[in-house]
């Protein structure tokens, strides 16, 4: 194994283990080295490979123009196919998902080129993040399920992903009124991602099992799981799953008549969030609403 390849199994390593600061330096350490022997696609391809963990974590908007530029620099088909994947992977994260379906096609067409399934799975995976936003429902289903074809059995990084398609996968299946299945394709991914001692990625099948339980009036699990999702959350400052969790329970508190601690929690809401100018007013508006219907799990 040469030195290049031991330096990317240890930073899929450490990301899988949740350690993203130690595989963003092995991965910028792998592009510097690369770079110095002259290899410019291995240097780029490290380079995607840190700017996919940073856009991740929110902390990869600078990446994009150097990202285009490695499209449009190189004549390497896997370079190229790294290069579009991580530009489409920004452009959803920032709601941009014109952008991003036109760079997830491009990945696509280019992972094809290569008859690399787990490329094509992971490009067809982000295809359906972007259909969820849009709430194209059977699309994201679709897709989800042609990705988990390729990932599921699979170890390390390739399980993780595993795991996360099936959460998103049964997410789709409770937007539309699958409720049981939803709940079992996110139970088994928690379980998954437990058993690769992925802890830090729980809060989102977390939140989607309290989601799930909500919606079958299943107040008390639901609650453990929101609290349980709630606490990760604030733990590695997923701001999304903070958000979305406070409003989950407070939405079981209104149902189980105890509209103290909803108030609590709306109020709490607007601390971690005071962009949202959220008003004594506006806590009452949402306690007299099923906020179920107004929060949006992935966005």
């Amino acid at each position: 194994m040469s030195w290049y390849e031991a330096l990317l199994q240890r930073a899929e390593a450490a990301y899988v283990r949740g350690d993203t600061e130690t595989a963003v330096d092995l991965f910028e350490e792998a592009e510097r080295r690369a770079l110095a022997e002259g290899d410019q696609d291995r240097s780029d391809r490290a380079y995607c490979n840190r700017s996919t963990i940073l856009i991740d974590l929110e902390r990869g908007s600078e990446c994009i123009p150097r990202l285009k530029q490695i499209l449009l620099r190189s004549r390497d088909d896997l370079t190229r196919w790294m290069a579009s994947y991580a530009t489409a992977m920004a452009s959803y994260m920032a709601s941009d998902l014109d952008v991003a379906r036109a760079y997830a096609r491009r990945a696509r067409d280019l992972a094809a080129l290569l008859a690399d399934p787990v490329r094509i799975a992971a490009t067809t995976n982000l295809q359906g993040n972007v259909a969820m936003l849009t709430s194209e429902f059977e699309e994201a289903k679709w897709a989800y399920e042609q990705a988990l074809l390729t990932y599921d059995g699979r170890d390390g990084h390739d399980g993780l992903m595993a795991a996360q398609i099936r959460d998103n996968l049964g997410y789709v299946h409770l937007c539309t009124d699958r409720l049981a299945s939803g709940i079992q394709l996110c139970d088994q991914a928690r379980s998954e991602m437990e058993t690769l001692g992925a802890e830090h990625y729980l809060q989102q099948p977390l939140q989607d099992l309290c989601y799930g339980y909500l919606l079958s009036n299943d107040l008390e699990t639901a609650r453990e799981c929101g609290e349980q999702s709630f606490a990760l959350a604030v733990e590695i400052d997923d701001r999304l799953v903070v958000k979305n969790c406070l409003f989950l329970l407070a939405e079981i508190a209104v149902r189980q008549d105890d509209r103290f601690r909803a108030r609590r929690f709306l109020s709490e809401l607007a601390r971690y969030y005071p962009e949202l100018a959220i008003s004594d007013e506006l806590i009452d508006v949402f306690m007299d609403m099923d906020l179920t219907r107004v929060v949006n799990l992935r966005g």
